[in-house]
C-alpha cells in the first residue's frame, strides 16, 4: 500500500478542515482551507485514495512544507 504525504504550500492557520480520516477522496478533493497573509488559500488532493492520517486541527497555525495528511491507495 502506497501512501501520499500531503504538505502545506505555505505557512498559515488551518481555518477549516473539509475531510477526515477513512474517508475516500478523489483528485482534485478540497482538502482544507488554510489563511495565510489574511488570504483564505484551498488545497486540493493530487491523488486518489483514503485519507488515513489527518495531522491538523482547525486554528492550529502550520509551517510551509509540513505534512497535514495522508493519503493511501
Amino acid at each position: 500500500m502506497a501512501s501520499h504525504l500531503v504538505i502545506a504550500p505555505m505557512t498559515g492557520r488551518i481555518i477549516e478542515i473539509l475531510v477526515t480520516a477513512g474517508e475516500p477522496i478523489e483528485e482534485g478533493h478540497l482538502l482544507v482551507v488554510i489563511e495565510s497573509m489574511k488570504m483564505e488559500n484551498e488545497v486540493f488532493s493530487e491523488v486518489a485514495g483514503t485519507v488515513s492520517e489527518v495531522r491538523v486541527e482547525e486554528d492550529q497555525n502550520v509551517s510551509e512544507e509540513e505534512v497535514i495528511f495522508v493519503i493511501s491507495d
